[in-house]
């Protein structure tokens, strides 16, 4: 004669198991969804991926705005050479300034203090001056940068086309025309009026 289970035993016995594979899906999901979150801090390998691929877009975007003025000059331009040498030399000059802060920015990014900070832009420049990387034959991979190094990245393409498009402006400008001068017309000389000649009486 078989046990009978009531059908109240029976739904409890169901409930318990229906919430106790509903709490282990609730990990599993939370497990998964974790695991695919991102890393919130990279590694030293990873931020010196970030790092090199910054510098690649800072130096890039300092040559090609060099790159512009520098034809520009070249050209046969209206102005004189002195001026066009004077706009051409203050924009490079700016361009060489705000790549110098950017790579300082990028120092303190990492980590670096102010003075080391300095001291790197001042090393990067000097390589990349030895090496552009408009010369360089290897196109390296894409590299996703993060918020940070983005902005810096940013700023730096925004401002070097700023300066370079000024100069462009500049350089390309019509020279100022003389004016006129008025021409004065002379006035009429007087004729002298003859004497009446005397009354003979």
């Amino acid at each position: 004669m078989g046990v009978r289970i009531p059908i109240g035993t029976v739904r409890i016995v169901l409930a318990v198991i229906a919430a106790v594979i509903v709490v282990v899906l609730i990990f599993i999901v939370g497990a998964v969804a974790h695991s695919n979150e991102p890393i919130a801090t990279a590694n030293p390998a990873q931020m010196k991926v970030q790092q090199t691929a910054v510098e690649r877009d800072v130096e890039r975007a300092y040559e090609q705005s060099a790159q512009q003025i520098t034809k520009v000059r070249a050209l046969n331009l209206a102005i004189s050479a002195a001026q066009a040498d004077q706009i051409a030399t203050k924009a490079i000059t700016d361009l060489r300034t705000l790549r110098h802060s950017a790579f300082q920015s990028l120092g303190q990014i990492t980590g670096m203090a102010a003075a080391e900070a300095e001291a790197y832009s001042t090393t990067t420049e000097t390589r990349f001056d030895q090496a552009p990387v408009s010369r360089q034959t290897a196109s390296p991979s894409p590299v996703l940068l993060a918020p940070r190094f983005y902005a810096v990245v940013s700023r730096m393409s925004e401002l070097a086309t700023l300066i370079a498009d000024q100069a462009t402006t500049q350089l390309t400008a019509p020279p100022p025309s003389a004016s006129p001068v008025p021409s004065v017309a002379p006035s009429p000389t007087a004729r002298p009026s003859a004497s009446p000649s005397p009354t003979r009486p």
